[in-house]
């Protein structure tokens, strides 16, 4: 996955930085491997620290915003938002690829049978 960041009224340090890639190693599973492109905003105002996590997969934009007053902890949690839009649109694709058959196709009709 490919990783970009921004930040605003803060400097992105090496530490913020592998805090990122660690907490995507543990969703990796769920994205595929192919090109992948996650945008991490980071900003801090009147003490607040905000996160926002824009992830661009397959044909989905998957973006999640977090507001704490730890930056490590604003970035847990938009991570984990992020890992349930991911579960939840990648669950929506299987569910439509796995969907049962119409009676009509699965028995033969009764004209075709009588005919034989």
């Amino acid at each position: 996955m490919k990783f970009e960041y921004t930040g605003r009224h803060l400097e992105v340090t090496p530490a913020i930085r592998a805090h990122v890639e660690e907490l995507f190693e543990k969703i990796d599973h769920l994205f595929d491997k192919d090109d992948n492109y996650a945008h991490v905003i980071i900003e801090v105002e009147r003490g607040l620290h905000r996160s926002e996590i824009v992830v661009k997969w397959r044909n989905q934009v998957l973006t999640a915003t977090s507001t704490e007053e730890d930056m490590y902890q604003s970035l847990s949690q938009t991570v984990s938002k992020i890992e349930r839009q991911a579960l939840r649109v990648k669950n929506k694709i299987i569910d439509r690829s796995h969907k049962a058959k119409k009676a009509g196709e699965v028995a033969p009709a009764a004209a075709e049978t009588d005919a034989a």
